[in-house]
């Protein structure tokens, strides 16, 4: 779930309901709370309704968990954000940009994955390249990661520039182990990490905090070598596993 739109709606519910006589009502706003049943009035949901849609400038009609319509205005908020907004830096990067294509190329794989692949800017230079991403129509496959099946150990090489990278620890690690599932023995796996840094154009997009202790907790996890680790270009994070 992303924490930075719940807590926005959190706290926005928090001011609708700050009358004593809803101190109870504040007390059990959680993620599980059914948002249309609480006891609104016409002006209290409508003041409600514009203050959070000022902040995300998306519309909305609060029906259902508080954790739906958070998960619901975060996958349309990230839509918009990677859709309209967002633009690739591929020459900004030592390590993640145009030099690997000769060094993944180098190795000769027949099949290479790019999760979350944006404009697609490998196409036509890695070979045997597939792109996946959901929220562009660049991708070979508009899919997530968690969307698509295909034989496991089926690809040579991996990698995620920076699409790894959003929400919980727990939505990280579960796009991490499908990748693994995906990743044929001796394979090896790129990623470019976001150490945190919240993006300015999209201050409601979670970051989830990647650290050289997580990218080695996940090594010994997964039993993955890790192959390299270094900062590249933008404060971003760098490293390769192998399997």
């Amino acid at each position: 779930m992303n924490n930075k739109i719940f807590n926005l709606v959190q706290e926005n519910l928090h001011r609708a309901f700050n009358l004593p006589k809803y101190e109870n009502i504040r007390s059990n706003i959680g993620p599980h709370t059914l948002v249309d049943t609480l006891p609104w009035t016409p002006a209290r949901y409508r003041k409600f309704k514009d203050s959070v849609e000022a902040e995300l400038h998306l519309p909305c009609d609060y029906v259902g968990t508080l954790r739906g319509i958070v998960d619901d205005l975060s996958e349309r908020y990230i839509l918009r954000f990677f859709s309209e907004i967002w633009k690739p830096r591929t020459n900004d990067y030592d390590y993640t940009g145009w030099n690997l294509v000769d060094e993944i190329n180098a190795l000769e794989p027949n099949k290479v994955l790019d999760v979350g692949c944006g404009y697609h800017p490998f196409k036509g230079r890695i070979n045997n390249i597939v792109g996946i991403d959901p929220y562009n129509n660049c991708a070979d496959y508009e899919v997530d990661i968690l969307e698509y099946k295909v034989k496991p150990e089926s690809h040579d090489v991996i990698i995620a520039l920076g699409s790894i990278n959003f929400n919980s620890k727990d939505e990280i690690e579960a796009r991490f182990s499908h990748c693994v599932n995906l990743l044929a023995p001796g394979g090896r796996f790129y990623l470019r990490a976001n150490p945190g840094i919240t993006h300015k154009t999209g201050p409601y997009v979670e970051i989830f905090p990647w650290s050289f202790e997580v990218v080695n907790e996940f090594a010994e996890k997964y039993n993955l070598k890790l192959l390299e680790f270094k900062k590249d270009g933008n404060e971003r994070l760098y490293f390769v596993y192998q399997k």
